[in-house]
């Protein structure tokens, strides 16, 4: 069967766009942020070959001039660039590309489809600008921003593999493989992130970034990005994604199966002279899922994306269009020269045309003119010494640790005393600490933090010779007792400042002031539970509750005790007699009886008015109480009509109040139902008690 050319962009083709030519160090398809420094150059040849079947003749046939034709069935291609790179500041590269590409692609039938041949592809001018954040970052952080133009230099007479997403025409149009009919242009951000600057052997570069084209082809997305392993100084190990994706929908569908996408690991080699060798191997995407793919499912592809265009003979080319090769072979080779940014033949991390001290040891750290740091002034380099912050004067080894001949901690050369017992902690002499300088070393002092001036035993602790837990230096009693509680200046405890000790005090918490007994106790002439030096009612009778000045409780402030007081809930303002009560219209706990309700009802009796009346009267005699209504029921019926009755009778309560000239703020009418029984519901006489209305004063 005929076999129609399922052609591909090629992940490859990255590789003459990276490396090198961005000034980039770092694998075969990664940009990096970094760039080659004021007067470096870079020259580069990178390149890719497939000998992939697959890619090119998978699946058919293809056309030109309006003849059929099929490739052989094993069909290399070839890929290459050169390039140029120049630093023209520390943060800005400059640099053109021009790629070459071969096709093998001819067919075995009498010279038909004869378009194989080697020609040039776009040329690109790009540039790349670092943005300044070395020193915010110590390196370890870069980006930079990069933009390219393509110009339309590629050969548009051969050739049957799109090198390019951006080249398939958005309309349909004529596709040439290696260029565009006109200007490309792209700008991308670069990221990378170096772990060297940290100790540890990784670098990552990443980028993303948009071809825009003139007219003809198609607007592109393209990313990448790579891991690379830095085990020595002449060798990187790396692994790389990359890929393009057509972000304009036109005539072709958008697949990432389509569009490339490859992995790329391999090796690059750091040679003498400043030059570096990759070596890699490109996988397309495909090559993960051709294994379930049938035979019918590549025609139905293959049919998808039928390309053309027309060669210098006027004659019409039609070629397929699918994914990467399955395998590439990629290589590439970059001499840096010149002012070279980076390069650091001693390895200290400052480049050769700054280096003041060029013949650093290796793993010395280093200024910035690269000459050896020796921080403690010890004659080992910082990075070499293994102890970096020794003691001016102290004698040390070859590793830069001082010499500790008793292991007190302390450097020979400054200590003074060089014989110290073993597990002693010293000061900075190298002598046993004292901390309290009582004579006694720590190590030996059993109270090692005795207040200077006090007597000592011979283990360092201060002698207490009543055994008060208080020194003799401190004690102004110094015959205590044994077993009494002593205070901070080892005499008897009393907790309430009465004069009398708490271990003798039978009343401890006595107030401060009163006067007491031998047994700290206060005198209570009248057994009020209120002292006599507070009592201002010192002959009150036995059993009468008491106020907190010892005088009778008046609940209801109207001059009579409560114990003497027969109506104990009289409002204030009104006059009462010698046992507390009121006048009958100004008692409300009579007055209250008289308010009446029609049976079943809510609507007040006629026998009430009167008493409302005096209500109203004996309120605005006095505006500053405020009443309110409750009204209470038995527990007979629903819960909820007793709760419904009960407050429409406390409404109406004040409804009749507020209509004889009451103010509506000063009440308030609650309905309680049956909730709060004052008798038993369980008979006649107790209900009856229970359906009731009370007057209860109330604060705003």
């Amino acid at each position: 069967m005929k076999k129609i050319v399922a052609m591909s962009l090629l992940a490859g083709s990255f590789a003459f766009a990276q490396s090198g030519l961005m000034g980039g160090a770092d694998g075969l398809n990664q940009k990096t942020a970094q760039t080659l420094g004021e007067g470096g150059f870079a020259a580069g040849f990178g390149g890719q070959v497939s000998y992939d079947a697959w890619s090119l003749t998978r699946g058919g046939q293809f056309s030109k001039g309006g003849k059929n034709a099929a490739f052989y069935d094993n069909a290399g291609s070839l890929t290459a660039n050169i390039n140029f790179a120049a630093g023209v500041t520390d943060f800005i590269d400059v640099g053109l590309a021009l790629p070459l590409y071969y096709d093998h692609a001819n067919s075995p039938k009498n010279g038909e489809g004869d378009m194989w041949k080697a020609s040039r592809g776009d040329l690109e001018f790009w540039a790349k600008a670092k943005l300044p954040l070395d020193e915010m970052t110590d390196g370890i952080f870069n980006a930079a921003i990069a933009a390219q133009f393509y110009f339309p230099t590629g050969d548009k007479s051969v050739g049957v593999r799109p090198r390019h997403a951006w080249f398939l025409s958005a309309k349909g149009g004529e596709t040439h493989p290696y260029g565009l009919r006109n200007m490309a242009f792209g700008g991308e951000l670069i990221l990378t992130l170096d772990l060297q600057k940290v100790g540890a052997p990784l670098r990552f570069n990443g980028n993303v970034g948009f071809v825009g084209t003139v007219t003809k082809g198609s607007n592109t997305l393209v990313y990448g990005g790579g891991i690379n392993v830095l085990p020595t100084d002449w060798m990187d190990f790396f692994v790389e994604a990359n890929g393009e994706f057509r972000v304009e929908k036109g005539e072709y569908d958008r697949e990432p199966g389509y569009d490339p996408f490859t992995l790329t690991p391999g090796f690059r080699f750091h040679l003498p002279a400043n030059i570096d060798i990759a070596l890699g191997l490109d996988v397309g995407i495909r090559a993960l899922s051709n294994f379930t793919w049938k035979y019918k499912d590549e025609m139905k592809d293959a049919d998808k994306y039928q390309l053309y265009y027309t060669d210098k003979n006027g004659k019409k080319v039609q070629y397929g269009y699918a994914s990467t090769p399955h395998y590439a072979g990629t290589a590439s080779l970059v001499w840096r020269f010149g002012n070279v940014r980076g390069a650091d033949e001693d390895n200290d991390g400052v480049a050769n045309n700054i280096d003041q001290c060029a013949g650093t040891p290796a793993g010395a750290v280093v200024d910035a003119n690269g000459c050896p740091v020796d921080g403690d002034n010890d004659g080992v380099f910082d990075g070499l010494d293994q102890c970096a912050e020794t003691p001016a004067g102290a004698v040390v080894d070859a590793a830069g640790c001082p010499v500790d001949s008793d292991n007190d901690g302390v450097a020979d050369g400054i200590d003074q005393c060089a014989e110290t017992p073993a597990g002693v902690v010293v000061d900075a002499a190298g002598c046993p600490v004292d901390s309290d300088k009582d004579g006694v070393a720590d190590h030996l002092d059993k109270c090692p933090n005795t207040v200077s001036g006090a007597t000592i035993d011979a283990n360092g602790c201060p002698i207490d010779s009543d055994k008060d837990g208080v020194a003799d230096y401190l004690d102004q009693c110094p015959n205590t007792q044994s077993g009494i509680a002593v205070d901070g200046k080892g005499c008897p405890v009393d907790s309430d400042n009465d004069g009398v000790a708490d271990y003798l005090d039978k009343c401890p918490s006595t107030p401060a002031g009163l006067p007491v007994n031998a047994d700290g106790c206060s005198p209570d002439s009248d057994k009020d539970g209120i002292v006599d030096a507070l009592d201002k009612c010192p002959n009150t009778p036995a059993g009468v509750s008491v106020d907190e000045v010892g005088c009778p409780v008046d609940s209801d402030k109207d001059g009579v005790a409560d114990h003497l007081d027969k109506c104990p809930n009289t409002l204030v303002g009104v006059a009462v007699d010698k046992n507390g009560c009121p006048n009958k219209n100004q008692d409300l706990d009579k007055l209250k009886k008289g308010i009446q309700f029609k049976t079943g009802s809510a609507k007040l009796t006629a026998s009430s008015n009167k008493t409302l009346n005096n209500i109203a009267k004996l309120l605005k005699k006095l505006p500053a109480v405020n009443l309110e209504v409750q009204g209470h029921t038995d527990d007979t019926g629903s819960e909820e009509k007793n709760k419904t009755m009960s407050e429409q009778r406390a409404q109406a309560v004040v409804k009749y109040l507020v209509k004889k000239g009451i103010d509506s703020e000063r009440l308030r009418a609650v309905g309680y139902g049956s909730d709060k029984p004052i008798a038993d519901n369980k008979t006649k006489k107790g209900r009856k008690l229970n359906r009731r209305v009370e007057l209860v004063p109330f604060e705003k």
